[in-house]
């Protein structure tokens, strides 16, 4: 095997290492800006299918990354991520979906779902703006509940006080 030398001196590399390092390189340089090299995504069994897309905004605006989108057809679910910003894609079958977003990272954040109709070849977009959850209600004591409760604790001190005389007399008796 010839060896091709790169460095002065005694140093040297063979070519494919030479080319593993460059390609590896190239990827974490490209990766360290924020692109990433991607394929075109498959067609699915049974049909091209087509695509869903959309941005996830948060209550302030700014753009929400890693926050779960759901694509349910009753039968199956799709599920992708938003990327750092906020976009996201998944490539389904023809259908009707329920699509519905989460935020592991904020769950008091909630945004309606939305039901769209996927056909072969279509682009469809669905964007989900996160709202607070509104606060859980606590619950009050209705004013007849209120009177039943105050008829029950007249009742049972009425009974104790009965009980108690008995227990006097029989004691003095």
């Amino acid at each position: 095997m010839r060896l091709i030398s790169i460095l002065p001196g005694d140093s040297q590399l063979r070519l494919p290492t030479i080319l593993i390092a460059i390609v590896l390189a190239t990827t974490l340089m490209l990766l360290g800006t924020g692109y990433v090299l991607a394929a075109s995504a498959p067609a699915y069994y049974g049909g091209e299918g087509g695509t869903i897309s959309g941005t996830v905004i948060s209550p302030t605006g700014t753009l929400v990354d890693w926050s779960q989108i759901h694509a349910t057809d009753g039968n199956q679910t799709f599920e992708a991520f938003s990327g750092f910003s906020g976009f996201y894609l998944m490539r389904v079958p023809a259908g009707t979906y329920n699509i519905s977003v989460y935020d592991p990272y904020s769950p008091e954040w909630w945004a309606q779902n939305a039901t769209v109709t996927v056909t072969d070849g279509s682009t469809t977009t669905v964007n989900f703006y996160m709202q607070l959850q509104p606060p859980f209600p606590v619950p009050e004591f209705q004013p007849d509940l209120v009177a039943l409760l105050s008829i029950l604790a007249l009742v049972a001190t009425c009974v104790a006080a009965g009980r108690s005389r008995k227990v006097k007399h029989s004691v003095f008796v």
